[in-house]
């Protein structure tokens, strides 16, 4: 309403400038009055039109993969979380996708059977798959001791490989919680939101309503999927 209320406000100062440019009145001096640019500069400058270009925004259309962790590994998430993911990708504007952990395997160095060292890059590698099968975000949830205080899958923050601003170190991804999860754009590592629930005894249904609010925070529009 604000931002409508000030775009109003530069309309009729243009307007009331250009109508006083061309006015056939005049001062007493004999010169026509000047165009007020001063308050076309003040309204153009005003907080609104800044925060529009500074919020992240989800692509229209896009793909969100579902990453789900197991002590950090990427694992198939089991029939009841996917269902719920399901529900979310019918009622959302955005299409969900479960991230294949065979595709994970064609990202990944082969590790000897005897004495060799796993990757210590299991996150930026799911990213990066995510990336590969063509899905523009990828959310990134684990359970247990891959949602512990201070860390995420195991890592702690600074160590996961992405992007992670530091007010949204201070909230969310700090927390312990029963699930905790990241929204993470696959080509840069960005990370656009962190989310946590507590109630999963009967599936992911709180978390995937959560991802929803997020979703539509973060997109133009918070449209229902047509069918």
């Amino acid at each position: 309403m604000m931002k409508l209320l000030i775009a109003t406000a530069l309309t009729a100062a243009v307007y009331a400038a250009n109508t006083n440019a061309f006015s056939p009145f005049m001062h007493e001096a004999g010169t026509a009055e000047k165009p007020r640019v001063e308050t076309i500069e003040q309204a153009a400058l005003t907080k609104p039109f800044a925060d529009k270009s500074t919020t992240p925004t989800l692509r229209a259309g896009a793909t969100i993969g579902i990453a789900r962790l197991d002590k950090g590994r990427l694992i198939y998430a089991p029939n009841s979380e996917l269902r719920d993911w399901a529900k979310l990708d019918l009622r959302s504007s955005l299409t969900f996708a479960p991230v294949s952990p065979a595709a994970l395997i064609r990202n990944i160095p082969e590790v000897p059977m005897m004495g060799g060292r796993d990757s210590d890059n299991k996150l930026d590698e799911i990213r990066l798959t995510a990336s590969d099968l063509r899905m523009d975000y990828v959310l990134i949830y684990g359970m247990g001791k891959d949602a512990q205080w201070g860390s995420f899958a195991g890592k702690t923050l600074a160590n996961t490989g992405f992007i992670i601003d530091d007010d949204m170190i201070s909230r969310n991804a700090q927390k312990r919680a029963a699930a905790k999860a990241m929204l993470v754009d696959t080509y840069t590592g960005k990370v656009y939101g962190t989310l946590t629930s507590d109630n999963i005894e009967f599936g992911v249904g709180e978390l995937t309503e959560k991802t929803e609010a997020l979703i539509n925070t973060l997109t133009a529009e918070g449209l229902e999927k047509t069918v």
